[in-house]
């Protein structure tokens, strides 16, 4: 599998051969060259059945699995196939000829979190975590660039950020004072040589920002019920939509996250404008 990974990041590697452990139960008996759409159908049906378990693997820890991990799955299982042809194993993909619309994602809508509860997540969270919650919420750049930030692509004149490495290798110059927000404090509060934050523990990048941010969400609704946790992502998510709601145009909005495309951007937040901040952004988008 690994040579097959050539080119691809490392955390999708990581993330692939993962993916991969999870057909030995039904595959691993199976040659590559075996494996036909009618076993990828009943792997399918095996996986909603047979669910997610915790660490110690008991009934009680079972959780129903999500079809976003299931086609996750079949993305690494796909991948693995595809270079199985390059190199003569199998003639065809039998992941490509399986439906996947059968496995459909469910999304949930988005809630973005509060001024409030974000700033309440930084109060509780440690320095170096604290100091990227902020960057995330007033940049809306993703978590991992965000994490491996480093002072070298800070333009301190311009008031510019220039993401290094980014979802789709391709370099990306952030305003850090936008109609979304103002990352000015974040900025001059961090280091002025290496990574701008750092873990506390290790000194070194936070190696798993999303966990550590989980358990601060648990924290704090343990301490208060009533709070309601967030993801890292939906800061994202609340930056994108005010500056929206702001006055922002939507397609400076989607070169600023690095969408694919303004239709992606569109369609992911226009449903939190009202009608005339929907009609508004409409007309930019004409201009």
């Amino acid at each position: 599998m690994q040579k097959g990974l050539d080119g691809v990041k490392p955390s999708v590697s990581k993330r692939y051969l993962s993916s991969i452990r999870n057909f030995d139960p039904l595959f691993g008996d199976l040659l590559l060259e075996k494996i036909t759409t009618k076993d990828i159908a009943e792997w399918v049906n095996w996986r909603k059945d047979t669910g997610q378990r915790g660490r110690n693997n008991t009934e009680g820890a079972k959780k129903e699995i999500s079809n976003a991990t299931i086609r996750r799955d079949l993305t690494a299982l796909s991948r693995l196939m595809s270079f199985c042809c390059a190199i003569g194993w199998r003639c065809d993909n039998p992941v490509q000829s399986y439906d996947r619309s059968i496995v459909r994602e469910k999304r949930e809508p988005k809630r973005p979190p509060t001024e409030r509860e974000v700033a309440q997540a930084i109060a509780e969270a440690s320095p170096g975590m604290a100091g990227i919650l902020r960057i995330l919420s007033q940049t809306g750049m993703r978590m991992e660039e965000a994490v491996t930030l480093e002072a070298f692509q800070i333009d301190y004149e311009k008031r510019q950020i220039l993401l290094t490495r980014t979802k789709s290798n391709r370099p990306r110059a952030l305003s850090w004072e936008t109609y979304g927000g103002n990352a000015t404090d974040a900025i001059l509060a961090g280091e002025k040589e290496g990574l701008l934050y750092r873990s506390g523990d290790t000194g070194e990048a936070f190696a798993n920002f999303s966990s550590n941010h989980g358990q601060l969400m648990r924290r704090m609704v343990k301490a208060n019920p009533e709070y309601k946790r967030f993801n890292v992502h939906s800061l994202r998510h609340a930056f994108a939509i005010r500056w929206l709601k702001n006055g922002g145009s939507l397609y400076a909005l989607s070169r600023h996250l690095g969408h694919s495309s303004v239709k992606v951007t569109e369609h992911s937040y226009l449903g939190y404008l009202t009608i005339e901040e929907q009609e508004r952004v409409q007309l930019q988008s004409d201009l």
